[in-house]
């Protein structure tokens, strides 16, 4: 993607009332881990990705503020706090999806937990 220089990333989180949430991203290689995803309005976050088994993980490593070139780093309590997201591969096409945002003082603030499965023609 030529305006964020990465992977746009669209989710659409549907609810049992209302209408649905619909969040975007883009995914990019740059900052200080070399990987981050930029959420909009100069928001970004740093990744630092490991493999555990069939387990990608993703981790926070910092968030940012960035307008044109300039970078600003968010101190701690400014932020949501720690981000944990994981694609865990279960086999026959199938993955499941897990997000996980928890605050030093105010503990766990979100938990998502998904199973997806390869679209078939």
């Amino acid at each position: 993607m030529r305006a964020t220089g990465g992977q746009v990333w669209t989710r659409v989180c549907a609810r049992r009332n209302g209408f649905p949430q619909v969040i975007h991203s883009s995914k990019r290689f740059a900052g200080p881990t070399g990987l981050e995803e930029y959420v909009g309005y100069g928001v970004c976050m740093a990744l630092r990705i490991f493999v555990d088994g069939s387990t990608l993980l993703f981790r926070s490593a910092g968030f940012f503020l960035q307008a044109g070139r300039r970078r600003l780093r968010l101190p701690a309590f400014l932020t949501p706090g720690d981000l944990t997201v994981t694609h865990t591969d279960l086999g026959m096409g199938e993955f499941r999806f897990t997000l996980e945002i928890v605050h030093p003082r105010l503990g766990k603030l979100i938990s998502q937990s998904a199973m997806f499965r390869e679209a078939t023609p």
